[in-house]
Formats: C-alpha cells, sequence, structure tokens
C-alpha cells in the first residue's frame, strides 16, 4: 500500500467528467463542494485527449471507431513509441493544450487558488483493460487480447498517468494527488474470464500504476468478481454502491483482507441517473450509506475501521446529466459526507 496523508473518514470526492462546458463553471463547482478533495474536471465526451501518445492508431469520427494498426507500413510509430518510452519521456505521451484546454485551465486555476484546506486531488482517466477495450483491432476485436498490442496500451495508460501527476504534484505541493485509473467495462471480462485472463486484468490494472508512488485508485461502476481489484496493488476501491452495496459483500472476506492491508473504499452512493437522483434526498442516501456499511460490517469488516477508511462519493461520473443534476449530485454528495462524518464522530 502507498502512505497515504491520513484516512479519509468520509471525506466527500467527485468523479471527472462533468457537464459542464464552461471551465470556470466547472472549477467552480467541483472546488465549492468538494475543497478537501476535488479532481481535475474532465469537460469533454471524447477519449481523443487520452489517446495522444499512442502509436498506429485510426479513429474514425464517423462510424465512432478507434482501431490500432500496427502492420509493417506504420512500424516506425511503435519502434518510436519503444524508443520513448525507454527514455521515460513523458512529454512525448503528455496531452496538448488543443485537445485537453481544461487539464492546463486546471493546472492554472490550482496554481493561483488552491485551498489550504485540499489535502488531496483526484485526476481520472481510462485505465489499461477498459481502454484495450475501447481501442479495437482490425477485426474488431478489442486490443487488450492480442498481448503485443495490450503490452502498448499498458505502458501508454503509464506513462500518461505519470504525465498528469507530475504536472499537479509540480503545482500542488504538499497535497496527495490520486489517480484513478477507471476500469467501467470490467464487467466485459469478467463475465466471460478465459485460461489466464484474470491473472491478465491484474497484472494490467496494476502495471498502469507501475513507478507511481501515490495512493492507487480504480472506478469500477459494475457488478465484478470484486477479489479482481481487492488482489491488485490497488489503494482505493470505487464501486456503485447505490446498486451494488449488497451483492459487492458476497466478497466480504477479500474486502477484509484488502482494508486490513490498508486499503480504502469509495462508497458511490449518490445516483447519477437521472431517475433514480429525482427520487432520492439525503437522508434517503445516507440511510442506504448505513445499510452499506452494515452489509459489509454483518460479513465480518470490523466497522471502525471501515468507517476510518471510507470516501464518500457519486456512483459514477456526472457527465451525462444536466448541469442543475450534476450540482445536485455534488451538493448531496457533501452532505451524505457532513451527515456521516457526525455519526462517527469524525467531525471533531
Amino acid at each position: 500500500m502507498r502512505e497515504i496523508i491520513e484516512k479519509p473518514r468520509f471525506t466527500a470526492a467527485p468523479m471527472g467528467a462533468v457537464p459542464y462546458r464552461s471551465m470556470d463553471r466547472a472549477i467552480g463547482s467541483i472546488f465549492s463542494h468538494f475543497p478537501i478533495a476535488p479532481c481535475l474536471p474532465v469537460t469533454t465526451r471524447s477519449s481523443r485527449w487520452m489517446l495522444e501518445g499512442i502509436p498506429c492508431l485510426i479513429v474514425d469520427r464517423r462510424k465512432r471507431t478507434i482501431c490500432m494498426d500496427c502492420t509493417q507500413e506504420r512500424e516506425n510509430e511503435l519502434l518510436e513509441f519503444y524508443d520513448e518510452y525507454e527514455k521515460g519521456n513523458l512529454e512525448y505521451f503528455g496531452t496538448s493544450h488543443e485537445t485537453a484546454p481544461f487539464i492546463y485551465g486546471a493546472i492554472e486555476w490550482v496554481r493561483r487558488n488552491a485551498s489550504e484546506q485540499m489535502k488531496w486531488f483526484l485526476v481520472h482517466l481510462a485505465g489499461p483493460p477498459l481502454l484495450g477495450d475501447i481501442i479495437k483491432q482490425a477485426n474488431g476485436i478489442p486490443v487488450f487480447f492480442d498481448e503485443s498490442l495490450r503490452d502498448v496500451i499498458i505502458k501508454a495508460v503509464n506513462m500518461k498517468t505519470l504525465w498528469l501527476v507530475d504536472r499537479f504534484q509540480n503545482v500542488l505541493p504538499g497535497i496527495q494527488i490520486i489517480p484513478d485509473l477507471s476500469e467501467t467495462t470490467l464487467v466485459k471480462f469478467t463475465s466471460a474470464q478465459g485460461t489466464g485472463l484474470r491473472e491478465d486484468l491484474i497484472d494490467a490494472i496494476n502495471a498502469g500504476f507501475e513507478g507511481i508512488d501515490c495512493p492507487r485508485f480504480v472506478h469500477c461502476c459494475a457488478n465484478i468478481d470484486w477479489s479482481l481489484l481487492t488482489d491488485s496493488s490497488v489503494d482505493i476501491i470505487n464501486f456503485d454502491a447505490y446498486q451494488y452495496a449488497e451483492s459487492a459483500s458476497l466478497y466480504a472476506k477479500e474486502f477484509r483482507k484488502f482494508v486490513d492491508r490498508g486499503g480504502m473504499i469509495g462508497w458511490g452512493i449518490v445516483p447519477v441517473i437521472s431517475d433514480l437522483l429525482a427520487s432520492e434526498g439525503v437522508d434517503s442516501l445516507v440511510d442506504r450509506l448505513q445499510k452499506s456499511i452494515d452489509y459489509f460490517v454483518r460479513a465480518g469488516i470490523e466497522e471502525e475501521k471501515l468507517a476510518n477508511a471510507s470516501w464518500v462519493m457519486p456512483s459514477c461520473e456526472t457527465i451525462l446529466l444536466t448541469v442543475e443534476e450534476s450540482d445536485r449530485v455534488f451538493d448531496m454528495t457533501m452532505q451524505v459526507a457532513s451527515i456521516m462524518k457526525r455519526r462517527y464522530g469524525f467531525d471533531r
């Protein structure tokens, strides 16, 4: 486990992709709701900003597909990629201002306005299995299933993460940067695990964080075999506790070992589906979170240890909601966290 400055004790934290198109609006909402643990606001639905630095890509915007073509005609791109990787050239794997102005806008904003309350800063991007599922081979099969192409994706994700962490460490000295390599499609792999796939998935998740001396965070909003994450080198597991807390508690033995070794849980308790959000209030979500915790406690996890290791979060990103709904998700997340801190005596 990477050393964390202190346990979260129901600290509220957001997910990155948001519906605000104005950077000032995005930063204003995130930093006002989450002054202790804000995140990099991602103000685009496009994955293009995560692709810069990956060789041999063919992006078909009309078909909305991304393929990797590593035929001999593009061999030089691959050789250049590995050469820059071996050099440790983070700039080669960085993202340009043109592609991701939100990164540079956030850097300038926190450089001038970092709050004294801030302890953590989260950056969210796609992990290797997720990106390896999004990018396809010529035959339509995800590149993750090709060992050579998977290696390219893992190294690209790792270097992009190192680049992002380095950027924000430079402007936030003393603040702990927490990279999240989200794995929102992990269920596609775990629902049909083949020989060796479990080990490939865990190895890929771990390798995405190689050389990153920060708490390692993975968000997954599906109902999966949670041992894939509890048995990895991840420090924080964030899941959709609104829908899947009871089923996740079936892995209590694995989660108990995870928490005992210093692992933390991000309870995604505030729904980001419009109909569900409209039907809930702060009190009902507090009750739902307490029931979620109780599932784990009844299954054998020490309550005090679990409470100390708990974050309060939305169940997923708010990018598909309206601006008003996103604000409501953030407001409810903050209020639920405040109530839970009081309930467990962490507000003293």
